[in-house]
């Protein structure tokens, strides 16, 4: 399963390595992430530069909160006008109230999909393969589906 996903990746990567301005600027939704637990929130994703975007979320799941941090590369598919693929990387801090030992967590994060911007439409949607690499209080991996629900604002 490993070895897949990296050769999707690579293969998106060379396929659309051309260059094409981006779609958009700014969204703001939804994102959800398909896991062992029901996680979920708002998202915003800001492009920072033609293949750059910053993307963060509140993200709320059973007993606590948490704060999402995505730094991305992003390039356009040939041939599939509003569509894109991004890879990139960052951090999620967690702070839980749970009876069974509440308190800060922290993971580390990677990300990789595709983006759609529709034509005629204000509307972005996203879906990611999102591995979780927990690193305190205690370590741990978890991979989990990412999908965002996004109205483009600019």
């Amino acid at each position: 399963m490993k070895k897949l996903t990296v050769a999707l990746f690579f293969s998106i990567f060379m396929i659309s390595i051309s260059a094409n301005a981006q779609t958009y600027k700014t969204a703001v939704g939804a994102k959800f992430y398909a896991a062992g637990g029901s996680i979920g929130g708002i998202n915003i994703k800001h492009a920072t530069a033609e293949h750059t975007a910053l993307e963060g979320s509140l993200l709320f799941y059973s007993g606590g909160i948490g704060v999402e941090g995505l730094y991305q590369y992003q390039g356009p598919i040939n041939g599939a006008p509003g569509l894109q693929y991004f890879v990139g990387g960052g951090g999620l801090l967690g702070f839980s109230n749970s009876n069974h030992g509440g308190g800060t967590s922290f993971a580390l994060r990677l990300t990789g999909g595709l983006d759609y911007k529709f034509a005629d439409a204000p509307i972005n949607v996203a879906l990611g393969v999102d591995p979780f690499f927990y690193i305190a209080p205690s370590t741990g991996s978890q991979l989990a589906l990412g999908i965002a629900f996004r109205y483009v604002i600019k």
